[in-house]
């Protein structure tokens, strides 16, 4: 909904380009000092930029709901809908676009999935995934660190812990990338056609495969939804626990390898951090968080006005798509000083938005951490020498939500 009263627009609402990731700190910065509040026409969208405005409203889920965090910038088309109710393409709001009761209904299932205890147990597997994707690479430098070892990596991680079959990871991570370039970038029509065809198998094979484990539950997370249930769909439904899957399958993955691209590129960028963290890996986990805090995967998330309200003194009306601008919050002078420094001796790291705030906070952010830990601490052991090739132009894909380097050739 655009603004319902003239207002004087500010140059900031034409400079702001919401799908241009490839450097939007410099705007975003002005745009904290000067309008942290303000209406892009290009998306429909009113931008939020300030820590303090972001982070309220995360907490106000009842004014600010998450009904619209993953629908698509772009409308379906009606073709594209014909489309999807043809293949019987159903999943419904679990998670992150779901709203109470429903909402603390599955949520209270999904956080018994991922405890500190639960994650513990896939450590090992995780590492020695870590541990051979790093030794495949070793002695072929240079290379392509995303094309040969980050673009897999958390997707092989994921699909085991939710008890997807390794051979399942690639089509399963072309899957997901089309998902995102339809509900986060700006498809023409043909192309939503056409990403909406690798779509309905991506849900037909999830289906699938709650149903298998519901046949055959075994030692993983979809498995101990199945056993949560206990056959009662009052507790969840089988449609439900498919619609959690593809969710994770997409948000747990491709989130986590952007994430890893970004603190790699700007670790190896500014060497001596790197150099740091191979003398003393015991500052891994600390280090990740200024990187999730200096330049978030998830730079922004979506909230929908339930009602009237006012942000930093501009009025929002009912019914306002908001754009939270993540990278923004995490670089708010007043809360982080020296923001555009990487500083990971800073005391207030767990104050970093990367995983959101609130109920809906990113429940798969133990495995996160958990594995690009692992991933960091293999790759200073093996690879202490490893470095950013020179001359690269860093390309990043066009959309609204998820940012990172699509290549990062390196050496060693």
């Amino acid at each position: 909904m655009s603004p319902s009263s003239p207002c004087p627009i500010h140059d900031l609402a034409t400079a702001f380009d919401p799908l241009d990731l490839s450097d939007p700190f410099p705007l975003l910065g002005r745009a904290r000092r000067e309008q942290p509040v303000f209406y892009s026409p290009a998306i429909d969208y009113w931008v939020v930029t300030r820590y303090d405005d972001v982070k309220a409203i995360f907490r106000d889920h009842e004014t600010y709901t998450a009904a619209n965090t993953i629908s698509p910038i772009v409308p379906f088309s009606e073709a594209v809908r014909r489309l999807l109710a043809a293949r019987d393409y159903t999943p419904e709001p679990v998670l992150s676009n779901n709203v109470p009761p429903g909402h603390t209904r599955i949520r209270s299932l999904v956080n018994r999935l991922f405890t500190p205890r639960r994650m513990k147990s896939f450590a090992p597997t995780i590492r020695a995934i870590a541990e051979r994707g790093v030794e495949r690479i070793a002695g072929r430098a240079p290379l392509d660190i995303v094309a040969e070892l980050t673009y897999e990596y958390p997707a092989f991680v994921l699909f085991h812990v939710l008890g997807v079959p390794d051979a399942d990871v690639p089509r399963g991570k072309a899957w997901a990338g089309n998902r995102i370039k339809l509900y986060y970038g700006r498809p023409t029509a043909a192309e939503q056609i056409a990403m909406t065809e690798n779509l309905a198998p991506f849900w037909s094979y999830v289906v699938e495969l709650v149903a298998e484990k519901a046949r055959a539950p075994q030692d993983d997370l979809t498995s101990d939804l199945i056993r949560m249930r206990a056959g009662d769909d009052s507790v969840l439904t089988l449609n439900e626990i498919a619609s959690c899957m593809i969710t994770l399958l997409v948000a747990g993955h491709e989130t986590t390898t952007a994430q890893i691209n970004n603190a790699l590129l700007h670790l190896l960028t500014q060497r001596e951090h790197w150099q740091a963290l191979c003398a003393a890996p015991a500052d891994i986990p600390r280090a990740l968080e200024e990187m999730m805090r200096y330049d978030p995967s998830v730079c922004t998330w979506r909230r929908l006005t339930a009602k009237p309200s006012t942000i930093n003194g501009v009025e929002i009306p009912a019914g306002a798509n908001l754009l939270l601008m993540l990278n923004s919050a995490n670089r708010d002078e007043g809360v982080f000083p020296e923001p555009d420094d990487i500083i990971v001796e800073r005391d207030n790291l767990k104050d970093q938005l990367a995983f959101g705030y609130g109920i809906h906070y990113c429940v798969g952010a133990p495995l996160a951490r958990l594995e690009m830990a692992i991933l960091l601490e293999t790759l200073t052991r093996e690879l202490p020498g490893l470095r950013l090739a020179d001359g690269q132009a860093l390309e990043y894909t066009r959309n609204i939500s998820f940012r990172g380097p699509v290549a990062l050739h390196v050496t060693w």
